[in-house]
C-alpha cells in the first residue's frame, strides 16, 4: 500500500518534467493533427532568419495551396545583399517546386511586434523552432487573420544557406526614386523578382509602368494579355504586400519612357536582361533633356523548367498565354435559347485560321460538326431561292454556267466594299443559321452528345446567342494572310482586304469560353483540342439534366 501510494507524486513529478519537454521540442499545431490537415488557402511563415528563406517552399507547398507569405523575423538581420540573393532564390525555386503558389517575401524594413497587413486573409501561420518562443506574440502582430486560423511548426530548422554564399554578396545601395517598367501579364515569379529588386532598392518611393496599347501588339498572343487595370491592380496589390511602407505609381505607358525621360527626380532604373536597350534608350533621352543618367540595375531571366519545345526557356508571361490554350478562359452559362441537348460549341476563327482543322480534330473525339461554309453551298445551289435572290442583288453575272453562284465572282463584289458585304449578310445569315439549328436537332435525335457548328460568322453574327459555348480560333494576322495567298492564290492586297473584312482576333477572343491557336507543331495544336476536349466530357458529365445518349 505504501508503494503505490508514494508511486502516485512519483509520477506525477515525472509527467510534470517530461510533458513540458515533450512540447518544447515538439511544440503542437493547435490542435490539428499534422498529417491531416487540410490545405490552407493562405499562410504566413515566419523565418528567424533570411538565410533560410531559400527552402521554404518546399517545406510548405503541402500545406498552402494558393498564397503563402514569408516573413523574415530577425531584428539583426541588416544584409540587404543576402535578401537580395534570397528573392531571386525564392521565387526561382518556387517556379521549379510549387508554381502553382503565389509566393510573397515580405520586404517591409523589421520592426519588431508591429502589425502586419496582407491583402489575403491568412489562414494558417507557420514558424520555424527558432520561434517557437515568440510565437504567441508573432501572431497577434498580423491583422488580416482569419477567425479560425492555424497554427503550424515545421518541426525541424530551416537549412540556412552557407556561409561562403551568404558573405559572397555583392552590395545593394539604396535610392530615394526608383523605376520600371513592364507588361505585368498575369503576375509570375519572373515579375515578383523584378518588382521585388526594385522596392528592396527604393527608400522612400517607387514608379511601375504597365505597357498599354500599341506596346502590347508585338507580344505572343497579345490577344489574351488582362486589361490593363487589372493588371495594374496586380502590380500594386503585390508591392503593398511585400513593403508598405512606400509610396507608389502604378501607372499605364504608351512608349519605353513613362515619367523617366523628362522627371530629374527620379535616380534609379530596374530592368531585365531583355530590356537593356530600354533603359539606354530613357538614359539618352534623359541626356537630351539636360537631366542625369539614371543608375540601372540589371536582373537575370528566371528559367521556366516547365517549358515545352515551343515555349520560351525563361519565365514569361507569352508562356502562360499558351498555357491558356485549350483550357476554359471563361466559365459556360446556361443558355434558355437554345435546347439543353444536343451541347452547341460555336467554332469561330478567321479566314484561313485552321478552324477547319480544329474542327476535323473536334470530329475525331466524337463530335458531330455542322459546317456552315458548307450549308451555304447547298443554299446557292440553282433553283433554290437564296440562288435567285443573289442574283437579283448583285446581278445575274455572278452566276455561273451551271446555274450555281460563282463564289469567286462573288467574293471580289463584296470583299473590300462593306455595304455590299452587309447586303449579302442580310441575305445569308438567316438562312444558313436556320438550316444549321435543324441540322443539330437531326444530329441530336441521332444520339449525338456534342455538336460543333463551325462558321466563320459565329461572332459578327452572334451566332454564339444560340450555342452553349464559343470556341475561337486565332492566328497572328500576317500568318494568316501568307496562307490565304497560298490557298487562294491571291496577291497579299486581296489577301489583306479578305483578313480585314472580318472580325479581329481581338473580336474573336472577347466572347470566347476556349481558345485555340494553331500556329505551332502539330502536337502542340492536338494539344490543345486534347485539353479542351477532357474539359468538356468533365463539364458535361456534371451537368444536371443530361439524357443524351453517350
Amino acid at each position: 500500500m505504501f508503494k503505490i501510494v508514494l508511486g502516485v507524486p512519483l509520477t506525477v513529478l515525472v509527467l510534470s518534467v517530461v510533458l513540458p519537454w515533450f512540447f518544447v521540442m515538439n511544440p503542437p499545431s493547435a490542435g490539428i493533427a499534422r498529417h491531416k490537415m487540410p490545405m490552407a488557402n493562405s499562410g504566413l511563415i515566419f523565418v528567424s532568419s533570411a538565410a533560410k528563406v531559400h527552402n521554404v517552399c518546399q517545406k510548405v507547398s503541402r500545406l498552402v495551396q494558393k498564397v503563402l507569405y514569408i516573413k523574415i523575423n530577425s531584428s539583426s538581420e541588416t544584409a540587404l545583399s543576402l535578401i537580395s540573393r534570397q528573392i531571386a532564390q525564392v521565387y526561382s525555386k518556387a517556379t521549379h517546386y510549387c508554381n502553382n503558389l503565389d509566393v510573397r517575401l515580405m520586404l517591409k524594413p523589421n520592426e519588431p511586434m508591429k502589425n502586419l497587413k496582407t491583402s489575403q486573409p491568412i489562414d494558417l501561420i507557420l514558424y520555424d523552432s527558432e520561434l517557437t518562443k515568440d510565437i504567441d506574440k508573432l501572431k497577434h502582430t498580423v491583422v488580416t487573420l482569419s477567425s479560425d486560423y492555424k497554427l503550424h511548426y515545421l518541426g525541424t530548422s530551416l537549412e540556412s544557406i552557407g556561409e561562403d554564399v551568404a558573405n559572397d554578396q555583392q552590395p545593394v545601395k539604396q535610392y530615394e526614386y526608383v523605376a520600371l517598367g513592364g507588361t505585368f501579364d498575369r503576375l509570375h515569379n519572373g515579375h515578383k523578382i523584378l518588382l521585388s529588386q526594385a522596392v528592396l532598392r527604393s527608400t522612400k518611393h517607387l514608379t511601375v509602368g504597365v505597357t498599354d496599347v500599341n506596346m502590347i501588339q508585338s507580344k505572343k498572343l497579345w490577344e489574351l494579355i488582362e486589361p490593363v487595370e487589372k493588371r495594374i491592380a496586380a502590380v500594386l496589390e503585390f508591392v503593398i504586400d511585400i513593403n508598405p511602407d512606400l509610396e507608389y505609381c502604378v501607372l499605364p505607358i504608351q512608349d519605353i519612357y513613362g515619367p523617366t525621360k523628362d522627371d530629374p527626380k527620379y535616380q534609379m532604373l530596374v530592368v531585365s536582361e531583355e530590356t537593356i536597350k530600354g533603359g539606354v534608350k530613357v538614359n539618352e533621352k534623359r541626356v537630351e533633356n539636360g537631366i542625369p543618367k539614371l543608375d540601372t540595375y540589371v536582373i537575370g531571366l528566371a528559367t521556366d523548367a516547365q517549358q515545352s519545345a515551343e515555349e520560351e526557356t525563361k519565365v514569361s508571361s507569352s508562356n502562360q498565354r499558351m498555357r491558356l490554350l485549350g483550357t476554359i478562359l471563361r466559365p459556360p452559362v446556361p443558355n434558355p435559347k437554345i435546347p439543353e441537348w444536343p451541347y452547341v460549341i460555336g467554332l469561330a476563327g478567321g479566314i484561313a485560321s485552321g478552324k477547319s482543322n480544329i474542327a476535323e480534330k473536334l470530329n475525331a473525339k466524337g463530335a458531330a460538326i455542322v459546317n456552315c461554309d458548307f450549308i451555304a453551298h447547298d443554299l446557292y445551289k440553282p433553283g433554290l431561292p437564296l440562288n435567285q435572290t443573289i442574283a437579283e442583288t448583285f446581278g445575274t453575272h455572278v452566276i455561273a454556267e451551271n446555274g450555281d453562284v460563282d463564289r469567286k465572282k462573288l467574293g471580289s463584289i463584296v470583299f473590300g466594299d462593306k455595304e455590299q458585304l452587309e447586303k449579302l449578310n442580310q441575305i445569308l445569315w438567316p438562312a444558313i443559321l436556320e438550316e444549321a439549328q435543324r441540322r443539330i436537332r437531326a444530329l441530336g435525335e441521332q444520339g449525338f452528345r456534342v455538336v460543333v457548328m463551325e462558321a466563320a460568322v459565329v461572332v459578327r453574327a452572334h451566332w454564339y446567342n444560340y450555342c452553349h459555348q464559343l470556341w475561337s480560333v486565332i492566328i497572328p494576322p500576317n500568318e494568316a494572310i501568307k496562307r490565304l495567298q497560298k490557298r487562294n492564290n491571291l496577291t497579299e492586297e486581296e489577301a489583306r482586304h479578305r483578313l480585314e473584312a472580318q472580325p479581329t482576333n481581338l473580336e474573336q477572343v472577347a466572347h470566347a469560353n476556349v481558345v485555340f491557336s494553331p500556329f505551332w507543331s502539330y502536337e502542340y495544336t492536338q494539344q490543345q483540342v486534347d485539353k479542351a476536349w477532357d474539359n468538356l466530357q468533365q463539364y458535361l458529365n456534371e451537368r444536371k439534366g443530361d439524357t443524351a445518349k453517350l
